[in-house]
């Protein structure tokens, strides 16, 4: 009644029941984190604001350093923090060079390419062609995000490169690292039995 014109996400249209909550990451991301041996390297998407507000305050309760790598991570990071949408304690925050040169055990280095892009940081690194570091056998990868159709073998590889190179990654497979940004079916039903 009132209704012309419904627009609805349809990317988890198959998947059923309800999309988890992205309360459900924060102690995963912790337990990877406290249990990380050295350097942890995490990759999300740029523009999730929200995750960074995640890995900071994972990076609190660790006692680790945090250091956004990449010019769009880097960008977003600086205007949501100006804005007020990211809070991170300023002795939190560190360059990428001053990150390099801390005890790796009190690092977390935040990226993108977490859907492998080759010429993304976490691409690079796999590959062994990243300019400011490399990766270093006891890296903790943690890509939190799900594979967007079609990337599944890229990252596929990208990820057993890491692995050969003596990281150790976790993904949502292994651990809830991410959750989609996207309704599943009981959302969507409930959608569209409200209107």
């Amino acid at each position: 009644r009132g209704v012309d014109l419904l627009l609805a996400d349809s990317t988890n249209a198959e998947r059923p029941g309800w999309t988890p909550s992205e309360r459900v990451i924060g102690p995963a991301l912790d337990q990877a984190i406290q249990n990380a041996p050295g350097r942890v390297i995490i990759a999300t998407f740029a523009s999730l604001i929200s995750r960074m507000q995640q890995v900071a305050d994972s990076a609190v309760k660790n006692k680790r350093k945090l250091a956004f790598v990449g010019m769009s991570m880097v960008d977003n990071a600086k205007i949501a923090r100006k804005l007020g949408y990211l809070v991170v304690p300023d002795d939190t925050l560190v360059t990428v060079d001053a990150a390099l040169n801390l005890p790796a055990k009190q690092v977390i280095l935040m990226c993108t390419g977490s859907q492998g892009e080759p010429s993304s940081i976490i691409g690079r690194l796999s590959s062994g062609t990243n300019r400011q570091f490399d990766l270093l056998p006891n890296d903790t990868i943690i890509l939190s995000s799900h594979p967007i159709p079609g990337n599944e073998e890229v990252i596929s590889k990208t990820i057993n490169r890491m692995l050969r190179g003596g990281a150790n990654v976790i993904h949502d497979a292994i651990a809830p690292v991410h959750v989609s940004g996207h309704a599943s079916q009981e959302e969507q039903k409930l959608m569209m039995s409200l209107v």
